[in-house]
């Protein structure tokens, strides 16, 4: 791996570049480890030029007040006042970088310009803060970015775009001047020819890291990061994901366009163009390998680097007879879109039909901006656009022959929908349109078979998990808890299968996991997930309160614990009839409301009464669509054009409005879910002066099996931390349910006939869909072992399927399993959540019984 090392005096007024992340600068223990790794460049006869990011949560508290209007400068001065104190350095010199804030934040509407100058803030008070404390450890010379990088003049995109995305010209030049040995600059902005700040969008520290590089001939630039590197995926959703030690910069480049966030693809093309090396380093673990971009190494042999996925990718299908054989009809399509400043990613032609994607990191795309480019493309061809897509993209070398292992994997999509599919002309990336729900299932799947299984490419090291396991000073239990069970499930599964077994003791480590979450006052088990009697009753001893949907619900709880009182209790149905929100209300107990009409129809039933709302954050999360609570296409949630409105006529009609409740989707491992819905009912609480509760609904992600990372609860904690320290009288609700309950479950079968057909083999077993529903229903993952045989190696794979007189009754597809015999017992992990409570008795077949242990 090319890490450049020298002894002293061996180069002299060579430069290295350093760039370290919002991560990496935000406390003192990591600017020792940063002042150690100066030193060490310095020591090797190196100049080092340090650009740096703003420290952690600023810029996304700023980005608050610039996209969402929402008042910030109390947040961020607490937030820099705590940095300053964990720097042991005065807080004077960015009075006026936080005089400026205050301005801004006054000001109902930013122009473009204004909201540069709020989002630069975060960079510009951490340099003058980290400058300060360096200056005692180590001689420190600063450098103003806007002094030496200058926006392009030949940009043609929209004049948002080159102002909050901007793009420079930069050519090394001489720079004898600089004698120093370290330089500090603040990264993310620069300036333009009239001298106005201007922002180098998403990456942008990166970006004017690049840029520095090239200005100043440098030997290396390093980007410090709080990962080890580039991986061939997202590791946060495979977790088997491995390290990239070696890549060439094309590579590189089409992994940061297709969904890679380690770096942006802008920062890479400056360096490559000057031949430049780049290595990428975990400032957490500083000895560990990195990433190595430089020339040598692009691949020799046709492979797959890294797979990966773009969210909220949108389409604009334009279809015309008349662009059959008709000259200049491309070219007057794409003119509107260089008029309206778009830039187009991929591009899918047929005789009548063309399609093309944009994406969200290069265009800023508003509800308006789609408007008018409807507008404009009308009177050509018809125009449908698809929002909320994504794009899963190879990238590799030569990918084209591959193609016999990436088509197998395709053909188990066959009933999905596919809307482009396209492939680079320099046979680097292949890129499949899908609905979103999709995307990451078919990542999985293709990482699965063309990098886990592919044992031959040296370039690959450790996968994500190896990695963290080995940095991980308290070592993630690696076995569930029926492992150690497995004597006891097998005679429970020979007596009474099929059954679902539910381990309480798990229960108690995953409320304990919870408590993590120290910015949350109350949690509110979703009952819905498994409403059996002892689960409900073990969760209210256990200090969690109960969410329901049904009366029947309240009837079951209320019956159980019978302690409960009506205040630790929620209703939250939707489309109900309206004596269930009458009786709930006569109980005490809290309602939510997810639709306006029910109170515009129905004011005398609300007067005087107090009401939760929920409110439509207008973009869902999850797994699958099936789960997405949120956004045009979910039934659920007060929509965002109504929330003004029904404000003031709650107001009007004495409706005592005091919560507000959004929820987004389920199995979502994001942690920025919840503080981007805390964000957004922040923003409404303006209307409903008497709010004192946020509800942030639930659906966080599990681990599906014990090596996964699984939800990043201290990131989560953090987050909603800053948001609890600027709204200190709300009270912030959560509703988790299957996070408390999925792991304490399995369902155990008997395996009843196996079958091959071709290739392809089958298990059955004696239950189906008919007890757990979430693989037909979802597309759900479970977890599948042979318990009987559970220590044996794997020797072939198998759909597992159950007796239902359906097609859709498969629980699993391409399982690796042991040589599996009649009346072995398959366990089905994870199915704690959402199992018997969606059991059913069709084709007249009895679902799965429950059986709980509590030891």
């Amino acid at each position: 791996m090319l890490f450049l090392t020298y002894e002293a005096g061996d180069i002299l007024n060579s430069w290295v570049v350093l760039k370290f992340g919002g991560t990496s600068v935000s406390s003192k223990k990591k600017w020792q480890v940063i002042i150690d790794v100066i030193k060490s460049r310095i020591k090797q006869g190196h100049q080092v030029m340090l650009v740096h990011s703003a420290a952690q949560g600023l810029t996304n508290l700023l980005t608050q007040k610039s996209d969402h209007n929402k008042s910030v400068a109390q947040a961020f001065t607490e937030q820099i006042l705590t940095f300053a104190e964990q720097l042991d350095v005065s807080t004077s010199l960015v009075q006026a970088h936080l005089d400026q804030l205050n301005k801004l934040d006054k000001q109902d509407k930013l122009t473009t310009t204004e909201r540069a100058e709020l989002l630069a803030l975060g960079e510009k008070c951490t340099h003058q803060l980290v400058l300060q404390h360096l200056k005692p450890h180590i001689d420190v010379e600063s450098i103003n970015p806007k002094n030496w990088l200058i926006s392009s003049a030949h940009d043609k995109r929209s004049i948002d775009s080159q102002i909050l995305s901007a793009k420079c010209d930069i050519e090394p030049k001489d720079c004898d001047h600089l004698t120093a040995d370290f330089y500090l600059m603040p990264g993310f902005f620069a300036s333009d020819s009239r001298g106005q700040t201007v922002l180098l969008g998403r990456g942008g520290s990166d970006t004017s890291a690049a840029y520095m590089a090239v200005i100043l001939q440098a030997k290396q630039l390093e980007i410090w990061t709080d990962v080890h590197g580039i991986f061939s995926a997202n590791p946060h959703s495979i977790p088997n994901a491995r390290l990239l030690l070696n890549l060439g910069y094309q590579e590189a480049r089409e992994i940061a366009a297709s969904g890679g966030k380690v770096l942006h693809p802008r920062c890479i093309l400056p360096v490559e163009q000057h031949r430049i090396p780049l290595l990428i380093k975990n400032t957490n673990d500083p000895q560990a390998a990195g990433t190595v971009l430089a020339p040598e190494n692009s691949p020799k042999k046709p492979r797959v680097s890294a797979i990966n996925s773009r969210h909220q990718v949108t389409l604009v299908s334009m279809e015309s007879i008349n662009m059959w054989h008709q000259a200049g009809f491309m070219g007057d399509i794409f003119t509107i879109y260089k008029d309206l400043g778009l830039s187009i990613d991929l591009v899918s032609t047929a005789q009548t039909n063309v399609t093309i994607s944009l994406d969200n990191i290069d265009n800023i795309l508003s509800a308006d901006l789609l408007d008018e480019l409807k507008a404009a493309l009308s009177p050509l061809c018809e125009v449908e656009v698809f929002q909320n897509c994504s794009a899963v993209t190879l990238v590799g070398y030569r990918i084209r022959a591959l193609a016999d292992k990436i088509a197998p994997v395709l053909s188990t999509f066959a009933d999905q929908r596919v809307y482009i599919t396209t492939q680079s002309s320099n046979d680097l990336n292949q890129t499949f349109v899908v609905d979103e729900d999709q995307a990451d299932k078919l990542a999985r799947a293709l990482h699965e078979v063309l990098i886990i299984e592919d044992k031959e490419i040296d370039d690959f090291g450790l996968s994500w998990a190896e990695l963290v396991q080995k940095k991980t000073t308290k070592p993630e239990i690696t076995q569930a808890w029926w492992h150690l069970k497995q004597t006891q499930l097998l005679t429970m599964a020979t007596q009474q299968s099929p059954c679902y077994v539910y381990h309480l003791p798990t229960i108690k480590h995953q409320i304990e996991q919870l408590r993590q979450l120290t910015s949350v006052d109350r949690f509110f088990y979703a009952s819905k997930a498994n409403s059996h009697p002892s689960i409900l009753e073990f969760m209210y001893d256990n200090g969690i309160c109960l969410e329901t949907v049904s009366p029947g619900e309240i009837k079951r709880v209320k019956s159980t614990c019978k302690e409960i009182q009506p205040q630790d209790i929620l209703f939250t149905p939707n489309f109900a009839p309206l004596d269930e929100y009458k009786n709930a209300l006569s109980q005490g107990i809290h309602v939510t409301i997810d639709n306006p009409s029910l109170l515009t129809e129905h004011p005398d039933l609300f007067q005087n009464q107090t009401v939760i709302l929920r409110l439509d954050p207008g973009h869902g999360s999850g797994h699958h669509r099936y789960v997405r609570t949120a956004g045009t296409h979910s039934k659920f949630g007060i929509p965002p054009a109504d929330v003004e409105p029904i404000a003031a006529w709650c107001k009007t009609h004495q409706i005592k409005v005091v919560g507000l409740h959004a929820h987004a989707g389920s199995g979502i491992l994001d942690h920025t879910n919840w503080p981007r819905i805390a964000d957004y009912l922040g923003s409404c609480l303006s209307l409903f002066p008497d709010v004192h509760i946020v509800n942030l609904g639930g659906g966080l992600g599990i681990r599906e099996n014990p090596s996964d990372l699984g939800l990043d609860l201290l990131a989560l904690d953090t987050a909603l931390g800053t948001f609890k320290k600027a709204h200190r009288d709300i009270q912030l609700w959560m509703e988790p349910g299957r996070f408390l309950v999925a792991h304490s479950g399995v369902l155990l079968a008997k395996v009843t006939q196996t079958k091959w057909k071709g290739k392809q083999g089958y298990i059955g077993i004696e239950t189906g869909m008919n007890s757990l529903i979430r693989p037909a229903l979802y597309g759900a993952w479970h977890n599948i072992v042979n318990l009987t045989r559970l220590n044996e190696h794997p020797e072939y794979t198998a759909n597992i399927v159950g007796p239902m007189c359906e097609s859709g009754d498969v629980l699993g597809i391409d399982r690796k399993m042991p040589r599996t015999q009649v009346g072995d017992i398959l366990l089905i992990a994870n199915t704690g959540a959402y199992g018997a409570v969606m059991a059913s008795t069709y084709n007249l077949r009895e679902p799965a019984k429950e059986i709980i242990i509590d030891a």
